[in-house]
């Protein structure tokens, strides 16, 4: 994987401290967007400094858009972080995002949103999942890169396991635990295959004379796409703690 890709692992704890140790930039889910509908903030770590500042959604109804986004922006700020990662993807939250993307961008710090709220922080970075069922991984993101440049793009790899029923019109299948997986996995003993157009694993089986198509990913998978991606020109890569090591980014 080459020099020029940006690392932001979502670490806490020692993870965290490992993460930094190994040079690469740390996400910190310790704010979020609360039940209440406020900015919710428990203690960063003291080491902070360059890092991001991850606000998680809690599927509160924002109260206070613009006040929101001065308390987010000023907790970042108190602790040298280099910028906001918002993890909102709700419709609900355009109005709050546009907020950030303001309040970010006067203040000399860096947003992170993801794809579907895009069009409401034009100065933001773009967060895009790596998990699709159908096409190419490599012509979507493509056609990502077309739109918003490499600089702007942002690549979310994660583990995910989804069990669809053949056929299935819905782009989105059930999400199957690890738990789930393997005992699906032991119950069926079906092959497993790898998808060059998805950059992911699948195997398929048979369940009450309904086909089912289980799409997957590994440690190898997510190498396989951070190489895919690096070698478009996508330069920001983020994984959680867990993922990159498997990764053996650690």
């Amino acid at each position: 994987m080459t020099s020029n890709i940006h690392w932001m692992i979502a670490a806490a704890g020692a993870d965290a401290q490992q993460t930094r140790q190994a040079g690469f930039s740390c996400v910190h889910f310790c704010s979020r967007l609360s039940e209440e509908g406020t900015f919710s903030l428990t203690a960063l770590p003291a080491g902070s400094r360059g890092d991001y500042l991850g606000i998680a959604d809690s599927r509160g109804i924002p109260k206070h858009c613009a006040a929101f986004a001065r308390e987010a922006v000023c907790a970042a700020q108190n602790r040298h972080c280099t910028g906001i990662l918002a993890d909102f993807e709700r419709p609900l939250l355009q109005e709050l995002t546009a907020c950030l993307n303001r309040e970010t961008q006067q203040q000399n710090l860096t947003l992170f949103v993801p794809l579907p709220l895009a069009d409401y922080a034009p100065h933001a970075q773009v967060i895009a999942d790596t998990v699709i069922s159908g096409g190419s991984l490599e012509e979507y993101f493509s056609n990502l890169l077309s739109r918003f440049g490499e600089h702007r793009l942002a690549a979310q790899l994660t583990c995910t396991c989804m069990d669809f029923p053949l056929p299935c019109a819905s782009p989105s299948g059930t999400v199957l635990t690890a738990k789930q997986f393997q005992a699906l996995r032991t119950a069926t003993g079906s092959a497993v295959f790898f998808s060059r157009e998805l950059c992911a694993k699948y195997f398929t089986y048979t369940k009450d004379d309904q086909a089912h198509f289980v799409l997957f990913d590994d440690a190898d998978t997510l190498q396989a796409k951070a190489q895919l991606l690096t070698r478009l020109g996508v330069q920001y890569l983020l994984a959680v703690y867990p993922d990159a090591k498997a990764m053996g980014l650690f």
